[in-house]
């Protein structure tokens, strides 16, 4: 029986190959316009988790602080934000002697003015502006502690930009999603209202329903799965492309590739549904 619904459906895309041709362009077309923003989506979601693990909290020490005192700030910091290294004031002159580059520009320092400090790489929870700027307003209260440097703009704008993005894919997948059903909808009404008279002649004979609608939805289920791997294909190739040309570009995950599949054929079962419910109530099946 399911090799009979596979053969009807075949046999339906070749008495339509142009109707079938045309719906494959289009799907394609919009398929692959999804798949290049989920590649962008992927590659700038991974570098932002790469600048986001180098997000960190400088907390600058007053000079009077003691040992014990440093210890018990770093104990608290640990427990409460994230891993903690400690920075001396030599070790600070040392590494900004090094920014520098000319000694001779710091001949005219006569003693170190530079604060002992403690860089605190913050949970993931932390990396967000809101939660660091809850947590340096936090730190800034220690009386150990003479001021809290976390680049508030600049972690800002970061998480603005991981905003926008994602709001990017919704508003593009949604986009795509309305276009697949689009498509698919008319085409297999087309299909369908094509085989007509052999639709009411089943009808009549007893067929039910669903055993007229299977080779229409398996139709439909190829055509947008056959769109869906062009358009993967297509984007393989221009993920190939880009990496000669940018470094580190990556190919979207598998459970992307297999989520992407698989959205394209639920919405095309969803689009059959819709055009044959329709169909074959005008029809009289």
């Amino acid at each position: 029986m399911h090799a009979f619904y596979f053969r009807e459906a075949w046999r339906s895309l070749r008495q339509h190959s142009g109707l079938a041709f045309t719906a494959v362009f289009s799907l394609t077309a919009a398929l692959t316009l999804c798949a290049v923003f989920l590649l962008l989506q992927h590659n700038a979601d991974h570098a932002l988790r790469l600048i986001g693990d180098r997000r960190e909290m400088v907390v600058y020490l007053r000079d009077n602080v003691k040992e014990e005192q440093r210890q018990a700030v770093i104990r608290n910091l640990e427990t409460l934000y994230g891993t903690v290294t400690y920075v001396s004031k030599d070790e600070a002159w040392e590494e900004f002697s090094r920014q520098i580059g000319d000694p001779s520009l710091l001949e005219a320092v006569d003693q170190n003015p530079l604060p002992a400090s403690l860089r605190v790489k913050l949970r993931p929870e932390l990396l967000n502006f809101d939660a660091m700027e809850e947590a340096a307003r936090q730190v800034g209260q220690f009386p150990e502690v003479e001021d809290v440097r976390y680049g508030a703009e600049w972690v800002r704008r970061l998480d603005e930009l991981s905003a926008w993005l994602m709001r990017g894919t919704l508003a593009i997948g949604a986009l795509v999603a309305l276009a697949i059903v689009l498509v698919l909808y008319n085409t297999i009404r087309l299909t369908v209202l094509a085989r007509r008279p052999q639709v009411e002649i089943m009808s009549r004979l007893g067929a039910s329903d669903r055993f007229i609608a299977a080779p229409f939805v398996i139709e439909s289920v190829l055509v947008a799965a056959l769109s869906a791997l062009i358009a993967l294909g297509i984007l393989f190739a221009f993920e190939q492309a880009a990496r000669v040309q940018l470094a580190g570009v990556q190919f979207i995950p598998w459970t992307w590739t297999a989520a992407f599949l698989a959205g394209a054929v639920v919405l095309a079962w969803l689009a059959a549904h819709l055009a044959l419910t329709r169909v074959f109530r005008s029809v009289g099946a």
